[in-house]
């Protein structure tokens, strides 16, 4: 038995009307008809990003573009015991702010979505078995979006254990990124997983408040899920 209320009726795309285009993004006026009939209009942005053929119908749900992975990496020592979390430190523009989130990034043509995040961690965080650890992925989410009122852009949530003592955590001399021109501001944070919402908390308040560091949406809620085992 379904808690819905109303059935999730097929939509139509009657229209969509290209508005404009940026380097990275296009915006979109789309036209369809609820099921009263009545013609509506919204506008949305989405990503322009070069596909091999065949690469977008595989990283497709419904009207979504699956084109992104955000990877939980977890730290567990040789116990079993989840200690931390890695996390990144990047400015954003459109936030006007610097934002810490989860390591993430777009999927390549062709790369499966575990793929993708393995080497986006290694990339943005140093974290990878060719620098000596032991990595594995443990699950993968089933397609989430980022802001459906705005994008239409989705993301899968992969997770990801990484071996590692806790005196092994300090070594960061030791993990070589390889980072993109347009992530010139991006640090690596570890935060251990007890008491996350309150480390993130300190940490805001430490650099200033919201105004200078903005807690994604996603990190946010994860944590807020372990404080209350929601």
């Amino acid at each position: 038995m379904t808690p819905l209320t109303k059935p999730l009726v097929d939509i139509e795309t009657t229209k969509d009307t290209r508005l404009g285009n940026g380097r990275w993004l296009s915006l979109h006026e789309v036209t369809f008809n609820d099921p009263s009939g009545t013609e509506r209009k919204w506008e949305l942005c989405r990503r322009i990003k070069p596909a091999a053929p065949g690469a977008e119908a595989e990283n497709k749900v419904g009207g979504a573009s699956v084109d992104s992975v955000d990877v939980v990496a977890v730290v567990k020592n040789s116990k079993g015991q989840a200690t931390n979390v890695i996390l990144v430190v990047q400015y954003r523009p459109a936030i006007a702010s610097f934002s810490i989130e989860f390591p993430s990034g777009l999927i390549d043509a062709g790369e499966q979505p575990e793929q993708a995040a393995l080497r986006e961690l290694a990339e943005e965080t140093g974290f990878s078995s060719e620098s000596g650890q032991t990595i594995k992925v443990v699950h993968s989410s089933m397609p989430v979006s980022y802001e459906p009122g705005l994008t239409a852009s989705c993301t899968m949530m992969v997770v990801v254990e990484i071996e590692m003592e806790q005196n092994e955590l300090s070594e960061s001399g030791l993990r070589k990124t390889k980072l993109d021109d347009d992530e010139w501001s991006l640090q690596v944070v570890v935060l251990p997983l007890t008491g996350l919402l309150t480390a993130l908390k300190d940490l805001q308040e430490s650099v200033g408040g919201p105004s200078k560091l903005v807690i994604d949406s996603r990190l946010y809620a994860w944590a807020v899920g372990r404080e209350f085992s929601i």
